[in-house]
């Protein structure tokens, strides 16, 4: 038996102890009071993206500093979108046609982190305006001049995003209370 116990957490450290979340569906998204968007249109948008970008990303939440780089990579038919910190894999989101979910997260991420929210983050930051208009419909609107991103619930401010003259976009989560920079790297 204790031989079983020291394999068991032995197979657990080097695993990482990630936990993978698979669904058939993405979940909706609940981004203000009384809106939630349906995350299948996000996901549609992100499964159109092709090739591959890398992108740095620090930023803040609550008191606590974090820096990561996301790579995504796209064919149509599937993205993987790869979120790094200094040497740990902090969590993989995999997309694939028919709309398919596979989430896998470091023993660091909260369980509370579902994957449709990292979806809308990526699809608010990354997505075309026209584009990003379309997938949140009707319970979102954007507002884009082409430097300054707004995301709004009704008339309430959901997030927004300004493109920066140094390259860099600063994006803030007005409901979830976070911030953080990006660059594309390549």
């Amino acid at each position: 038996m204790r031989i079983f116990s020291i394999l068991s957490l032995a197979a657990a450290l080097l695993s990482g102890c990630s936990t993978t979340v698979v669904r058939d569906a993405p979940l909706p998204v609940r981004v203000a009071d009384g809106a939630i968007i349906d995350s299948t249109p996000l996901v549609e948008a992100l499964l159109a993206r092709t090739g591959t970008t890398v992108q740095a990303v620090s930023g803040t939440w609550k008191e606590n500093a974090f820096a990561a780089e996301v790579v995504m990579k796209g064919d149509g038919q599937k993205l993987t979108a790869v979120f790094l910190a200094p040497q740990m894999r902090l969590a993989t989101i995999v997309l694939t046609r028919p709309h398919a979910i596979r989430f896998e997260r470091a023993a660091q991420i909260p369980r509370m982190f579902e994957p449709e929210y990292a979806l809308a983050d990526l699809a608010f930051v990354n997505l075309e305006a026209e584009t990003l208009r379309r997938a949140v419909a009707p319970a979102l609107s954007v507002e884009d001049d082409g430097t300054v991103r707004r995301i709004l619930a009704g008339k309430t401010p959901v997030a927004d995003l300004t493109r920066n003259p140094d390259g860099t976009t600063t994006f803030r989560n007005l409901v979830h209370g976070y911030t953080y920079t990006l660059k594309t790297v390549q």
